[in-house]
């Protein structure tokens, strides 16, 4: 009776844990978390076997006890074994920084060191000169029919090159992506599919303030898009508060940034990730906005978005409300981001700080950002009021259209200048 009564009680833990599991599997689909459930429900189901080989071999087959002794530590070797070897997929072929896939980004944003020049990706990279993974521009030559001159940067998804197109021969900045086994085969697929489908959506975008893409492709196990290559800097070096900008300029960057921002809505692209690391300022002033539809081709594929396992894709700092909710993105989420842009670039600080993420999150939900005329007395009013109009967390009172914002910011230049 004893032992009948221990056998039901493991076999409702088991149908249990079989309940948990299924659960997680189809919160958890694909990536090491998924694996790592996986391979854990593997060895509780061999473990399983071996508790109940007494009852099926014994009772029901009558093995001798010697054979059922031999199964069960067969059984239990299995299971070990499996959580050895398959556990060590987690600690020798984890992801390099070529092919992580980064879900909140940019906590050391406000450093205030300068970006490096000549790129069209210029922030969130390490070193150029730091070494890197083997995988590196020393040992790539090409990729498709680019030639590599250097590696000029490293991002959370992938190394950017500064390479040359022989055919056009002109320069073009190539940034590789990596789809990393953290998802499986099937799931990888149709990311690909979706990050071409994608690319060639923003591939047609063409305005003088956006980075242009010129081709996407794979090749060596990356994917890659060749882009526009542009000499200059990201605001990330004007955003330190000892080496702010004019309020004029500061002005003329955020009315470009909007125009590239009204083109974009209105061929339906959001960009998701606007902040100072992906806004370049090129010869004559010129206004580039880069990794235009990056965001959104991670997300569309669902490789690293809101809707796979709860991840908000995006830099928390520059995040919109509704982007820290999971909710859709349309054009006045990347108003709220470029506002925050405008905020760091007149004040040298961010409107919402805090020392992790949700601490962010909840301040751009809930607290109003400080005054940026405390920091800088110079600010015009009305400048103060377009920016509150910007980082209006009400979504319905915020401005609709990048154009909208733009229009005010050039009648009050036009204030500004007024002799």
């Amino acid at each position: 009776m004893d032992y009948m009564f221990a056998q039901s009680l493991s076999l409702l833990f088991y149908i249990i844990t079989l309940v948990i599991y299924n659960r997680a599997r189809k919160e958890y689909a694909g990536g090491k978390i998924a694996a790592a459930i996986n391979l854990v429900m593997i060895f509780i189901g061999l473990v399983f076997l071996s508790d109940f080989t007494d009852y099926f071999f014994i009772r029901i087959f009558h093995f001798t006890d010697d054979t059922v002794l031999i199964i069960k530590l067969m059984l239990k070797l299995a299971a070990l074994s499996v959580l050895f070897f398959g556990g060590l997929r987690f600690f020798v072929d984890a992801p390099d920084a070529a092919g992580a896939a980064v879900e909140l980004n940019g906590l050391s944003q406000n450093s205030g060191k300068p970006a490096r020049t000549g790129g069209a990706y210029q922030g969130n990279f390490s070193d150029p000169e730091t070494p890197g993974p083997k995988n590196n521009s020393q040992e790539i030559k090409t990729i498709g029919r680019y030639e590599i001159i250097k590696q000029t940067g490293r991002g959370a998804m992938g190394i950017v090159y500064k390479g040359r197109d022989p055919r056009l021969n002109r320069l073009t900045a190539i940034k590789t992506i990596r789809f990393i086994d953290d998802f499986d085969k099937i799931r990888v697929i149709n990311a690909k599919k979706q990050f071409y489908r994608e690319a060639e959506v923003i591939a047609k975008l063409s305005h003088p303030n956006i980075v242009a893409i010129y081709d996407v492709g794979e090749d060596k196990g990356l994917s890659y898009l060749a882009m526009e290559y542009l000499e200059g800097e990201s605001l990330e070096k004007y955003t330190n508060k000892n080496n702010l900008l004019s309020i004029t300029k500061c002005i003329d960057i955020i009315i470009q940034a909007c125009n590239a921002l009204e083109y974009a809505h209105n061929h339906d692209i959001v960009h998701r990730d606007i902040k100072p690391a992906n806004i370049m300022l090129v010869e004559d002033g010129l206004v580039k906005v880069t990794d235009f539809g990056i965001a959104r081709i991670t997300a569309s594929s669902n490789y690293n978005s809101g809707t796979h396992t709860g991840i908000i894709k995006g830099t928390p700092y520059y995040m919109s409300p509704e982007q820290t909710k999971g909710m859709k993105l349309t054009g006045p989420s990347d108003i709220f981001s470029i506002g925050v842009v405008f905020y760091q670039l007149l004040t040298g600080r961010l409107p919402f700080t805090g020392d992790n993420p949700a601490a962010i999150m909840y301040q751009i939900n809930n607290v109003d950002p400080e005054p940026p005329s405390s920091y800088n007395s110079s600010i015009d009013e009305v400048i103060l009021t377009i920016l509150n109009k910007t980082l209006e967390k009400n979504l319905q009172k915020r401005y609709q259209t990048a154009g909208q914002m733009r229009n005010h910011l050039r009648l009050a230049a036009r204030r500004i200048n007024r002799p």
